[in-house]
């Protein structure tokens, strides 16, 4: 060590080495001292402390170093991005580039309590409002995002019963008033609220039991409601099933019914025509006997039955008929034998 210090009281001793020296220390100390870097997603508010442009200028710093007096003024940088406040007990649910706290305990309008996790989602919009109206450095976070946040989710949150947190529709409303009244506040101080998350909640476990056993019950009563309007609709639709079975029989039988009708109906008909085509032709028959019998009866019938008569003998070689005594004929008697025949 004494070796060290003789060494280091050797070099300052020297000129060659002393001056770099300060112009280094000199460099440096004017770098940390002198300039303040403002990164991309940050804004510098300058203030002056003293003379005629004191007070926090208006203009922002944007990216990038800016020189700053010591004593004479100070250069408040506020981040742009989006900021997140992390409202949980439980460790694994803090984010590590926001800020955290307790979960939010809201006491329901049946006077039970519910510890909810939220995020709290916003970014400075107007850092000149906010360090006028809160102050310099992280004050915002302190003085109106976390209890501000916690006022709001309390107020609407505390509007509802135990039993109302499970219903979605109902614990959406009061989370959509707690954003638009937070939204309100925010800007007022240059903050502007991007989003409330409600990540879950959770009732004291004597309090869960109790509901747990009464969804229980609730879900049993239901299941015995489906469980019965089942069994009814079951029954309901058998009845349709039998009664459409019977329709259908009837049906059947009404239509074989109507076609061993539609066959006697058939049968009737082609008996009907066939006996009255049957009296036609008999009819017919009939009145050509007659028209036969009377032209038998008329002046030429003697002469056909001459004719056929003739007819017949045409083929005859050899009669042989008695030629004397009563009865007897002489063929060779032509007039004779017509008389015979009654023929004129």
């Amino acid at each position: 060590m004494e070796t060290l210090l003789r060494i280091l009281k050797y070099l300052l001793s020297r000129r060659w080495f002393s001056i770099p020296l300060a112009l280094f220390l000199g460099g440096y100390w004017l770098t940390s001292c002198c300039t303040v870097y403002i990164g991309p997603a940050e804004v510098g508010m300058r203030q002056v402390h003293f003379g005629s442009g004191s007070g926090i200028h208006k203009v922002p710093l944007r990216t990038g170093t800016h020189l700053v007096i010591p004593n004479y003024e100070r250069v408040h940088v506020y981040p742009t991005d989006l900021q997140a406040l992390n409202r949980s007990a439980t460790p694994s649910e803090h984010s590590q580039s926001g800020s955290t706290s307790g979960p939010v305990v809201i006491q329901t309008a049946d006077s039970y309590k519910v510890s909810v996790d939220a995020t709290i989602l916003y970014r400075i919009q107007d850092p000149h409002r906010v360090i006028t109206t809160i102050g310099p450095g992280k004050m915002y976070e302190q003085t109106v995002v976390m209890p501000r946040s916690d006022y709001i989710l309390r107020k609407a949150l505390g509007e509802l019963t135990a039993e109302e947190f499970y219903q979605g529709d109902k614990r959406l409303k009061q989370t959509k008033l707690a954003t638009d009244l937070l939204r309100t506040e925010f800007g007022e101080t240059g903050i502007e609220l991007v989003k409330i998350l409600i990540r879950q909640f959770s009732y004291d476990k004597a309090y869960q039991h109790q509901i747990e056993q009464r969804k229980i019950q609730d879900q049993t009563v239901l299941k015995n409601r489906a469980e019965s309007a089942a069994a009814r609709e079951d029954a309901h639709k058998r009845e349709i099933i039998s009664i459409g079975q019977a329709a259908v029989q009837v049906a059947r039988e009404k239509g074989a019914s109507e076609v061993a009708q539609l066959i006697s109906d058939a049968n009737l008909y082609q008996r009907t025509k066939a006996a009255e085509g049957d009296l036609l032709v008999k009819s017919a028959q009939a009145q050509g006997t007659e028209l036969e019998n009377r032209a038998l009866e008329g002046a030429g019938a003697q002469a056909m039955v001459g004719q056929k008569l003739a007819d017949l003998m045409k083929g005859v070689r050899v009669i042989i008929v008695p030629s004397t005594g009563q009865g007897s004929t002489n063929p060779l008697n032509m007039s004779e034998l017509l008389h015979q025949f009654e023929v004129k």
